[in-house]
């Protein structure tokens, strides 16, 4: 046995290049061999000095079964190949040796990570101040706070070759349709590559198949707004090592979906909303307009402004569709380096680029004024969204908008409009359509996309997600 155990120590070294940073000590009970084996980057040596140490020295019977009484006071596994070995040790865990194939693995972990935090991308004037953490075990409390329930189930997984990253696949059972979640599982389970180490990973492996730019999922930095999709029959996906949540499957109308939604009345909710559909309008549609209007269909504009338009661009030598590019290009640089700049310097960075440069660009004769407005309503618009890859999908659109423009003009734009809606009535993902609730109509969920109707005649969730379809909403008030 002693043998056995000293050859796993050196398969150990050999295959971790006999690295220092794994410690290995040679203990003996009742005349007994023990190993203990630990990664000190990994793990806190006070709970190894002070409890497993101490604990180890009071055993006095000489059965090893023993030793799960002394250290009861851990979190523990029994784990007995070597594979599961090698995975605990690598996870902060401390390996006792103590007989052939039988293993125990001690949760001794330093803590790595940072404090429970306001989030930093779902900023809202009301609602709960938390975000996810880096820690997987944190950010299924943080659920598991809000939903106290049993009906709350997790799947976990181990992905990735050499990370062995964690991931959980969390919905509540008795609303979420089990075909959902087998669906969902059966992709995560397919997954093979050498590493997970972000979110943003599992997403892109999820979504290969998506034929159109707009995201199939949307992330969560907030457990509010996770807990509030898995009420209505969403998965969610959490990865170790990353503060957001994946919660699929997502349509185009849950990007115009704000917490701070839950705390207004319905109607001026409505008249936010209103608002927001008309911003992806005008992000996705007024420099193709613009470039249609002065390029091809000049007719349609009125004589004093087209007047004013052409005096403007008088000097400039450049045609209206690279003019635009030029602008545009310009805006999205300065997008780029507002996110990367630290934040005391990414606002007067912004300033000094959308105001100085914009001035000497039109003293200079390279852009009109026109066209600076264009942008700035375009940029404006463009920031009433937060998920990346919906901003990201706007930005090809809009290109493609303006490549049909510079070409047939308004016709241009209005025959890639049909096809753009086309498009995204015709895919789904995960058996849900993508411009749901409006094609196919839904007209119970209707009652909470463009227009919000009041929480008691919302009563209806979603049947594509769910086989639990009415809600337990009160009639009426309460006296």
């Amino acid at each position: 046995m002693v043998n056995y155990m000293q050859n796993i120590i050196n398969k150990l070294k050999k295959e971790s290049n006999f690295n220092d940073n794994i410690i290995y000590r040679e203990k003996k009970i009742l005349f007994k061999k023990i190993y203990i084996i630990f990664n000190e980057t990994l793990t806190s040596s006070t709970d190894i000095s002070d409890f497993i140490i101490r604990s180890l020295n009071r055993i006095n019977i000489p059965l090893y079964h023993n030793i799960l009484n002394k250290i009861s006071n851990f979190k523990y596994k029994e784990i007995n190949t070597y594979s599961d070995l090698s995975y605990y040790l690598n996870s902060g865990f401390t390996i006792i040796l103590y007989s052939k194939n039988k293993y125990i693995a001690l949760e001794t972990r330093k803590d790595l990570t940072r404090g429970i935090t306001s989030p930093t991308t779902e900023n809202t004037p009301r609602g709960p101040l938390d975000s996810f953490t880096e820690n997987i075990e944190n950010n299924i409390g943080l659920l598991k706070r809000r939903i106290k329930s049993n009906d709350l189930w997790s799947k976990n997984y181990v992905l990735g070759r050499y990370t062995k990253t964690s991931v959980s696949l969390l919905y509540i059972s008795t609303i979420t349709k089990p075909e959902l979640v087998e669906k969902i599982d059966k992709l995560l389970k397919k997954i093979d590559i050498d590493g997970i180490i972000a979110a943003g990973t599992i997403r892109n492996l999820l979504e290969k198949e998506n034929k159109n730019f707009f995201p199939n999922s949307i992330s969560a930095e907030k457990p509010y707004t996770a807990v509030k999709y898995l009420l209505q029959g969403n998965v969610i996906i959490l990865v170790d090592n990353d503060p957001f949540a994946i919660i699929l499957p997502a349509t185009l109308n849950d990007n115009f979906i704000s917490e701070e939604d839950d705390y207004n009345k319905s109607i001026n909710v409505s008249i936010t909303r209103i608002i927001r559909y008309l911003t992806f309008g005008i992000t996705l549609l007024t420099p193709g307009i613009y470039l249609a209007l002065t390029t091809y269909n000049q007719e349609i504009i009125p004589i004093e402004l087209l007047i004013s338009i052409a005096a403007q661009r008088e000097n400039v030598p450049f045609s209206t569709f690279t003019e635009c590019i030029i602008m545009i290009t310009s805006f999205e640089i300065l997008r780029e380096t507002d996110l990367k700049l630290p934040s005391f310097a990414s606002s007067a960075i912004s300033i000094v680029g959308a105001l100085i440069l914009g001035e000497a660009a039109v003293n200079a004769g390279i852009v009109s004024p026109i066209m600076i407005i264009v942008v700035a309503i375009t940029a404006i618009s463009s920031l009433d969204f937060f998920e990346p890859e919906f901003i990201n999908a706007l930005r090809i659109y809009r290109i493609i908008f303006m490549i049909g423009a510079s070409i047939l003009g308004i016709y241009g734009v209005l025959l890639i409009f049909i096809v753009f809606l086309i498009n995204l009535a015709s895919y789904n993902y995960l058996g849900m359509p993508y411009l749901s609730p409006f094609a196919p109509p839904n007209f119970q969920r209707l009652k909470d996309s463009i227009i919000k109707f009041p929480i008691s005649k919302t009563k209806k969730r979603n049947p594509i997600l769910t086989n639990n379809i009415t809600k337990n909403v009160t009639e009426e008030p309460y006296e």
